[in-house]
């Protein structure tokens, strides 16, 4: 099968003649040839895939697809968090620039919000600023960053995150629950990169290729990052749930220390059998997360017999615990899929 680089999707069935005597010999379509400007004795490139296609290059040479352009209009906008939203979108969509753009001039929220985006977002810079315009770009080659390592970042980040709030129940010690909001910005900074990837990969299947990556493994990497970004906010949940038992200690203490710790086990286990495409250990991290499951609801239960601020925090608390353990999970059902390729 030969794929041909082209804005259209479709199947072209050619059969193979022979010239020569030895060198097998197909034609190519004329309306692909047209659209991207072949003529008589031009130049194709050729290069095999790992899965046996063939990917063709009009001009000779691995082109890169046209930069991407996203324009927001900014007039009418008053809602800093919606414009924000918006930026954030265009740069998961995966858009070479983002151009925001206001034809009575930018206000200065529009110019704060694009500042503080451009400031979080990986790999971003504001390239030129007007009255009128701010222009921001991409500068990152994304063959430096592959999405299988931000993953294990994330992972890293997401269980410093869980250990600090059990470390904090368990020593009493309020302060390392502080600043969870920030690490978790961190956290959804990574997420939105990856989600960025998964796009640009999808809508150019030739960059996994050149970068010697699947396509299915780099979705499931989207897949992953959303559970670990869901997890990262049960981390900030925890911090702040945590704080009434650390001032007034409860029975409940050491069951919530015992799941807790658990449950960070389980979801750093679950994320190394997707990389190891471990199915046994994969299967064993879902009876676990089963286990913790229930494990959870019991301490919700028994947060019945708890009175004030203390019962209402173990109960937020094993909700979030039930959440991580059933995301972990899910994360073990990607590795197991990922294992039967």
């Amino acid at each position: 099968m030969i794929k041909m680089k082209s804005g259209r999707e479709h199947m072209d069935l050619r059969k193979i003649q022979i010239t020569g005597g030895s060198s097998f010999m197909i034609t190519l379509p004329k309306d692909w040839a047209d659209s991207v400007g072949l003529k008589k004795n031009d130049t194709v490139g050729l290069q095999p895939q790992p899965d046996g296609s063939m990917v063709i290059y009009p001009g000779g040479e691995q082109t890169a697809s046209a930069a991407s352009v996203k324009v927001i209009e900014a007039d009418g906008i008053t809602d800093r968090d919606f414009l924000y939203r918006k930026l954030v979108g265009a740069y998961i969509a995966g858009h070479d620039s983002i151009v925001l753009k206001s034809e009575s001039g930018l206000s200065s929220m529009a110019a704060s919000a694009a500042s503080s985006f451009a400031q979080t977002a990986i790999g971003l810079e504001i390239m030129e600023e007007s009255d009128n315009s701010i222009v921001i770009k991409d500068l990152m080659d994304q063959g430096e960053m592959k999405p299988a390592k931000s993953v294990e970042r994330m992972k890293v980040l997401v269980r410093n995150m869980l250990t600090d709030t059990m470390d904090g129940l368990e020593n009493k010690d309020i302060r390392l629950l502080d600043g969870m909001s920030d690490r978790d910005r961190e956290v959804d900074r990574i997420d939105w990169l990856i989600s960025r990837q998964v796009n640009i990969h999808q809508k150019d299947i030739t960059i996994s290729r050149r970068m010697g990556m699947d396509l299915c493994e780099i979705s499931r990497c989207g897949s992953i990052s959303r559970a670990l970004e869901r997890i990262g906010d049960h981390a900030v949940l925890l911090a702040s749930n945590l704080r009434p038992l650390i001032d007034d200690p409860s029975s409940l203490d050491d069951d919530i220390l015992s799941t807790g710790r658990e449950v960070i086990t389980l979801m750093v286990d679950s994320v190394g059998t997707w990389s190891s495409k471990d199915m046994d250990k994969a299967n064993a991290c879902i009876e676990r997360g089963e286990d913790l499951v229930r494990r959870s609801r019991d301490i919700s239960a028994m947060a019945d017999d708890l009175t004030g601020k203390s019962a209402m925090a173990a109960e937020l608390i094993a909700s979030s615990v039930k959440r991580i353990a059933e995301y972990s999970m899910d994360i073990g059902e990607i590795a197991i899929n990922s294992a039967m390729d």
